[in-house]
């Protein structure tokens, strides 16, 4: 079966990524629903003319829409991505749902207030409907891998985790907070300030902080800034070993304990061969739609669920409610939050 898929949003992730000559790889839901051969991509909306038609043209899609309810009405689709601010994402969510969408494909923050996400969950639940939030490392093979190698021990029991990132709390910080659940499971509270390094959107600024896992894991969270250059680093320490997660995630260092070449009562790390194959495929976009469609198939929930996405939104919130009381320490999940997040 190939499943008709449309997009709302044809900018960055809908589908502009992919006009960039340095990334190797399928980089948008257009790029993703094109090359998979169980998706066809029939129909994009955007409220930008430009945008609009600038997709249509690259993915050789025929009905464009200006009105994205118009588009759920005339078109008969069974996937729909939504690639649109996150203030947006509840409704469209509801009107897809209303018009027998099957599964929804929607990129990150879920949604801009934690009563918004629960909502569009609820929802999605009631009508059977499979909701998959855009945070793509969980589909990645390299991360996989990488997650596998710590739940087996790889590195033993872990001491420390550092995580670095630019660019927002939630642009940035939803994707870092739901690779660190990946990694690590569920955060017992977090403590929070307001970062000096800058964020370019003031909607959506920088933390630093500090969260504790329910498995007694600690991680120190930095931000940088973006305007200087871009990071997204994860340094994991255990007491066998040493892995950093460098390159934006796609590449690593591993380190194994020996004994110290500069002082003999001590054991130091250094770098060596990595048990984990750097080479090991990194598409994102592409295994999420295949994720998704395999989902369809064989009536299972997707392994970046409504759930998922609203765990990365609690901890967004959590930060800003942290940083507004100054460093207050706030445990989850949350009670109530009433913070609208502003995230592209």
């Amino acid at each position: 079966m190939v499943y008709k898929a449309g997009i709302v949003g044809c900018g960055r992730i809908g589908s502009e990524f992919d006009e960039d000559p340095k990334r190797k790889i399928i980089s948008t839901h257009a790029g993703a629903y094109s090359a998979f051969p169980m998706t066809e991509l029939v129909a994009v909306a955007d409220i930008n003319r430009g945008k609009l038609y600038k997709c249509g043209k690259k993915w050789n899609v025929r009905s464009l829409y200006q009105d994205y309810e118009e588009m759920l009405e005339k078109e008969n689709i069974d996937i729909l991505s939504i690639c649109t601010w996150n203030s947006t994402h509840f409704e469209i969510t509801k009107k897809a749902v209303e018009h027998g969408v099957k599964a929804i494909f929607c990129e990150k923050p879920i949604a801009d207030t934690l009563s918004n996400a629960y909502k569009m969950i609820e929802i999605c639940n009631k009508n059977n409907v499979i909701l998959q939030v855009d945070h793509q490392r969980r589909f990645c093979k390299f991360h996989q891998a990488i997650r596998n190698f710590l739940i087996s021990g790889g590195i033993g029991k872990i001491q420390q985790v550092s995580f670095y990132y630019t660019a927002g709390i939630a642009n940035t910080g939803s994707h870092m907070f739901d690779l660190l659940r990946f990694f690590f499971g569920d955060v017992e509270w977090i403590i929070a300030f307001r970062s000096e390094n800058k964020s370019p959107n003031e909607d959506d600024p920088n933390f630093d902080g500090l969260l504790k896992f329910k498995n007694k894991v600690f991680c120190s969270i930095q931000a940088c800034d973006v305007n200087k250059f871009l990071i997204f680093e994860m340094d994991i320490i255990g007491d066998k070993g040493r892995l950093r997660i460098t390159h934006s995630g796609f590449d690593l260092d591993f380190y194994k304990i020996r004994d110290s070449n500069l002082f003999s009562e001590y054991k130091e790390l250094y770098r060596c061969e990595s048990p984990i194959d750097k080479d090991l495929p990194k598409e994102f976009m592409i295994n999420g739609v295949k994720h998704l469609v395999g989902c369809l198939e064989n009536g299972k929930q997707s392994i970046s669920s409504g759930e998922d996405g609203l765990r990365s939104l609690e901890l967004i919130c959590a930060f800003h409610e942290s940083a507004k009381e100054d460093g207050k320490k706030i445990y989850l999940p949350l009670k109530e939050s009433n913070i609208q997040i502003k995230s592209r």
